[in-house]
């Protein structure tokens, strides 16, 4: 049960040092006089001790019924401890005596030196300091001055955190190639810029983003949540640096996405192999010799058309595309990796004609593939001077593969004979061992003799109808002339003869 002489206590009385109710007046000792006895109660040079309500003996008293004590009309009162403000201000009262002839005292004068027992026991928990009234607003001081040095401090603590994100210090680390794909968002490129190591925190290179543009700001706690500009970046290619600050970012990303030097290889129709080893090495002299041999010679580059008794002598005759072949500067040095391109290349247009035309049925008839249509392709590329002659000269190769003649193709012969055909003799036209000599061995030769571009790889899935078996050159502009019969051919023979054209 709760005492109820004891003052009810809110937080604003413990902090102004006040009490909410005064004490009731029943719990009041009596005012009695001082203590008669001689014994001085403090001694003269001791300071004043700002109050003493209860004097305790030094050494606890015996077992013995409570001590009364007696007021100054001979009454017996209740020796009473009072809270330091319920004693009755500027009095000394003596509550009597206890068995051992101990007197207890209760004083309170704040201009006078207090009464206190010599035998005053510091180690005594039970005594109790007397507040002043300054007491609760130095408490209201101190705690206002230690909730701002803690504000302070983590606020000096937050900004320097953040400062060590924008900038950490130090060297810039290894180059980094970064790429902003088209229609990326900011978070993706910040959570993309960390993840590489060339921001700390994605986070705060966001938020940084939204307080300022176009470079950023600077964040302040009040501001973190209230800045909202939007920001931007042009999609491309960018050459970063693990370790820059935002600024460094933001800047290069102003400067617009890097444009790589792009170099540009040439392969015109028609070239073989040697001649398109060597053009590789003039088209590009960054190219190293051995290494480009190297990668022709893997069998992981070859066209999926090669024909396998054919690869370990002619792995690609025939098979590279001839183009025009962007290359950028960080694969000018790759010999695999151009390679790679040319036979890829050549197997996608393949697939393509293929697709829309489907194989000739005279290739099902005799029983050929795509690796003899490229054969083909190969030889109206060399015969052909103009684009409207490809078709008839396919047609009259599938006809003279169907009737089993002979194609008599001096491209074909040439390419054997390993020399121009402006030095064929009539013996190299008559070597049947020649696998290449279509005047002396019926059928294909044995491999495609030069690399075809796609219209003549068209021209040899899709011949133009007909029933020719013979062309021959009669025009200076490079356009031949067909027949049927020999009557007709040797018509057209004359023709080329009169006009000088190389069939004398």
């Amino acid at each position: 049960m709760a005492d109820p002489r004891k003052p009810r206590r809110s937080i604003a009385a413990f902090l102004t040092g006040q009490a909410d109710e005064e004490i009731p007046e029943a719990a009041k000792p009596p005012p009695v006089a001082p203590s008669a006895t001689n014994v001085p109660l403090i001694p003269a040079d001791e300071p004043r001790r700002p109050a003493t309500r209860v004097v305790r003996p030094a050494q606890a008293a015996p077992r013995t019924p409570p001590p009364i004590a007696v007021g100054p009309d001979g009454e017996e009162v209740p020796i009473v401890a009072l809270p330091d403000y319920a004693a009755p201000p500027g009095v000394v009262v003596s509550a009597g005596f206890d068995a051992n002839g101990t007197e207890y005292v209760f004083e309170d004068d704040p201009g006078a030196t207090p009464l206190v027992d010599p035998r005053y026991d510091a180690e005594d928990r039970n005594w109790v300091r007397y507040r002043t009234s300054w007491g609760g607003f130095l408490r209201i001081i101190g705690l206002v001055v230690v909730v701002l040095f803690l504000v302070v401090t983590a606020r000096s603590r937050v900004y320097s955190w953040i400062d060590d994100q924008i900038d950490s210090g130090g060297d810039l680390g290894e180059e980094v190639a970064f790429t902003i794909p088209t229609g990326a968002a900011v978070n993706d490129v910040a959570t993309d810029l960390a993840e590489a190591g060339i921001i700390n925190n994605a986070t705060v290179f966001r938020y940084w983003l939204r307080c300022d543009v176009p470079n950023g700001g600077e964040i302040t706690i009040t501001g973190f949540l209230g800045c909202d500009t939007e920001v931007q970046f042009q999609a491309g290619d960018y050459t970063l640096f693990e370790n820059m600050t935002y600024q460094q970012v933001v800047d290069t990303f102003a400067e617009g996405p890097y444009v790589p030097e792009i170099f540009t290889i040439r392969i015109p129709e028609g070239l073989t192999f040697t001649q398109l080893f060597d053009r590789l090495l003039e088209e590009n002299d960054l190219f190293d010799e051995e290494e480009l041999r190297a990668a022709f010679a893997n069998p992981d580059l070859f066209s999926k058309y090669l024909r396998p008794a054919n690869a370990p002598f002619f792995p690609h005759e025939g098979l590279d595309f001839p183009a025009f072949y962007d290359v950028p500067e960080q694969d000018i040095t790759d010999e695999a990796k151009f390679v790679g391109r040319l036979t890829n290349e050549m197997d996608i247009r393949i697939d393509r004609l293929v697709d829309e035309f489907g194989l000739p049925p005279e290739a099902e008839e005799l029983g050929l593939d795509i690796y003899d249509i490229v054969t083909i392709a190969s030889l109206i590329e060399e015969e052909a001077k103009v684009p409207e002659d490809r078709p008839k000269i396919s047609r009259v190769i599938w006809n003279r593969l169907l009737a089993g003649e002979r194609l008599g193709v001096d491209a074909s012969v040439c390419f054997g004979a390993q020399v121009s055909c402006q030095d064929l003799t009539r013996s190299q036209l008559d070597d049947t061992s020649n696998p290449w000599n279509t005047r002396a061995n019926p059928g294909l030769p044995l491999t495609p003799i030069a690399s075809p571009g796609e219209a003549s790889l068209e021209a040899a899935i899709n011949p133009e109808a007909g029933d020719w078996f013979f062309y021959v050159l009669t025009d200076e502009d490079g356009s031949h002339s067909f027949a049927v019969t020999s009557a007709e051919h040797a018509a057209n023979v004359a023709i080329c003869v009169e006009k000088d054209l190389g069939c004398g």
